[in-house]
């Protein structure tokens, strides 16, 4: 095989991830006389959508993940600002754990909404076998991106009791931009196995996202009032 490259890389190296998926809701039965109010567009035009929106979740313990909204109400013209610590990845021995401030715009008319990443910092947890100036690499790296979710209604006329389901699509872009001082010894494959980490994470954390849409709908359009 190709001997080893001892060389370091340096300058600016990116990895992009792109993922798309479509996910069907079940089939939802208003409850009570809300049914006029159990759509799943009165649901995403809700706050109750935000955190599930955002990929907020409970842990294992039942704690939300962190998510804050950093906006006032009165500025609803931009869409709403919320700051998120992600889920960590790991990333050649170390985990990284990016925090993004996300803007949310709903467009319910279209059936659909956009997350976009303004701004992205990056706390690194070290796993103590890779270097702090690779660490500090990673610290300094650079996130952009955005999520486009849109839903339409399954009318195929199967189902005579009012249920309504409806299909999800979701298409997110990811990239991670990092800056690599001269002289850094980098993990071998470190271009290769990196866009594999960004587009496997992208790929799982979009899946995810719609299936964990579809089960919040669920238990707030049929939970009784």
């Amino acid at each position: 095989g190709n001997p080893r490259r001892t060389h370091p890389l340096f300058g600016t190296i990116r990895f992009v991830g792109n993922a798309s998926a479509r996910l069907e809701t079940p089939p939802v039965t208003a409850t009570g006389d809300r049914d006029d109010d159990r759509t799943l567009s009165k649901f995403i035009a809700s706050s109750a959508s935000n955190p599930v929106l955002l990929g907020a979740k409970e842990d294992s313990k039942g704690a939300i993940s962190q998510c804050e909204r950093i906006d006032s109400d009165d500025d609803e013209s931009a869409g709403e600002l919320w700051e998120c610590k992600q889920a960590g990845v790991g990333w050649f021995g170390m985990t990284i754990v990016p925090i993004f401030v996300n803007r949310i715009e709903k467009n319910l008319p279209r059936g659909d909404l956009v997350i976009s990443i303004i701004d992205a910092k990056t706390e690194v947890q070290s796993g103590g076998r890779v270097g702090n100036t690779l660490a500090s690499a990673m610290k300094r790296s650079k996130f952009e991106g955005r999520n486009a979710v849109a839903w339409k209604e399954q009318n195929d006329g199967s189902t005579n009791d009012g249920a309504q389901s409806y299909v999800l699509n979701g298409d997110l872009k990811l990239t991670l931009t990092i800056t690599l001082p001269p002289f850094l010894p980098i993990p071998p494959g470190f271009n290769t196995i990196g866009s594999k980490i960004v587009e496997r994470t992208c790929k799982e954390r979009l899946q995810q996202n719609l299936r964990d849409i579809s089960n919040a709908y669920l238990i707030w359009a049929t939970s009784p009032e």
